[in-house]
């Protein structure tokens, strides 16, 4: 019954709306992981990204107005997953922001949001804010989406088989996507050359596709009762947060993990911000670092051991209820791939979720300075447990913050 909530969902791209169509409201911004309790806590990345998005929505005039603005509470926040959206990195959403509807054909009713990646190394989402990435902002925004979104086929594109294929061309569905982007273009025959031309060059593009499917897919185990299946892992850039099936939308957290992995120069690990973005619902979902093993060419841009890879891809396999025949590739063995990321599992055993994660350098300035390894801390599946243990018990158990 729980693997057939998953397996029959069927996440579609379907359409382009506002995000102040689908619950971002008034002078509201939305960003990436669990809510911050305390402003003066949020990286400067963050910081940055809702600081220049306040200004593109003309809600103050300077980006040091919008610096001002967020610290001083003038501007509400909300955690993106709490609004069905999921974003990279930063991950901030604002209301006259363009969202991809992801719909589920399968009957569920279920919808999630899918923002726009940006291109290049220095861009809003990296905490960038300045004349070239707003730039760059508007061409996605305003020509490059409803370029796609016009070209979409009716009854829109299917996510899934797009993923499988993508797995087989080995991406590992996060910080490779070259055969998903390539798959994606030929699922769009009507896509005009100049959006071609950009999106060829730009295959994290597919990604954000990925991430809002992987999440219409795991909300179908939302409100399970008892059910200790991961439904959602994000990071702020302060915190990690996960959610569990049978703890509704509360978030167990435990400090963030500095990556480590492929830096680019002149940069150093000196400059890494601890990990942040949703995108870890990917190996929520079982793909990213949860597959090192089926994505060979990504260790070299990780900066890692191939066979330590392979064996640590192979060794995640153990943390999931099910497997997913879907996305199963032959190169994936009999084990497969797995499907339902159960706390119980990763904590009967040493090792930790693997995460597949870009890199920002940590002053919100410089961008976008690598991509490497992180990992979902112990704690935050132990709080998890205690908690939905004490729900099941008829007991209150107190969540930690960091």
């Amino acid at each position: 019954m729980m693997l057939e909530r998953a397996i029959k969902c069927e996440p579609v791209v379907t359409s382009l709306v506002k995000a102040r169509d689908c619950g971002l409201s008034g002078r509201t911004l939305s960003h990436a992981g669990p809510p911050f309790t305390d402003r003066k806590l949020i990286p400067r990345p963050v910081l940055h990204a809702l600081a220049g998005s306040a200004v593109l929505e003309g809600w103050v005039k300077t980006f040091e107005d919008g610096i001002a603005a967020i610290l001083a509470g003038d501007i509400a926040l909300v955690a993106n997953h709490s609004i069905g959206i999921v974003s990279p990195m930063a991950g901030v959403v604002r209301p006259s922001q363009p969202l991809f509807v992801v719909r589920d054909a399968g009957g569920s009713g279920r919808v999630a949001h899918a923002t726009l990646a940006e291109k290049g190394r220095r861009t809003l989402r990296f905490g960038c804010y300045d004349d070239d990435s707003v730039r760059g902002l508007r061409v996605l925004e305003d020509e490059i989406a409803p370029e796609v979104a016009a070209s979409l086929p009716p009854g829109g594109i299917a996510i899934l088989p797009i993923v499988a294929e993508a797995i087989a061309l080995g991406d590992d569905v996060h910080q490779r996507n070259v055969g998903g982007q390539l798959v994606l273009l030929r699922s769009l025959p009507a896509l005009g050359t100049k959006a071609r031309i950009f999106l060829a060059d730009h295959p994290q593009f597919f990604l954000n596709f990925a991430m809002a499917s992987a999440k219409l897919v795991l909300d179908g185990w939302r409100g399970v009762a008892g059910s200790s299946l991961v439904t959602a892992i994000s990071r702020n850039g302060f915190t990690c947060g996960i959610q569990l099936a049978g703890t509704g939308d509360t978030w167990f957290e435990a400090p963030s993990v500095v990556p480590v992995g492929g830096i680019y120069p002149p940069n150093t690990a000196e400059d890494v911000q601890p990990d942040l973005g949703d995108s870890a619902i990917m190996e929520a979902f079982g793909l990213g670092g949860c597959i090192a093993h089926l994505a060979p060419e990504l260790t070299r841009a990780l900066a890692v051991d191939l066979d330590d890879a392979v064996t640590a891809g192979s060794r995640q396999q153990e943390f999931f209820a099910f497997r997913n025949d879907r996305l199963s590739s032959v190169a994936s063995g009999e084990a497969g791939i797995g499907i339902g990321l159960d706390a119980r599992r990763v904590l009967a055993t040493d090792d930790n979720v693997r995460i597949h994660t870009g890199i920002a350098h940590k002053d919100g300035r410089s961008g976008w300075i690598g991509i490497g390894v992180a990992g979902v801390p112990r704690a935050c599946f132990e709080q998890a447990l205690r908690a939905l243990d004490a729900k099941a018990a008829g007991t209150e158990a107190t969540v930690e913050h960091s």
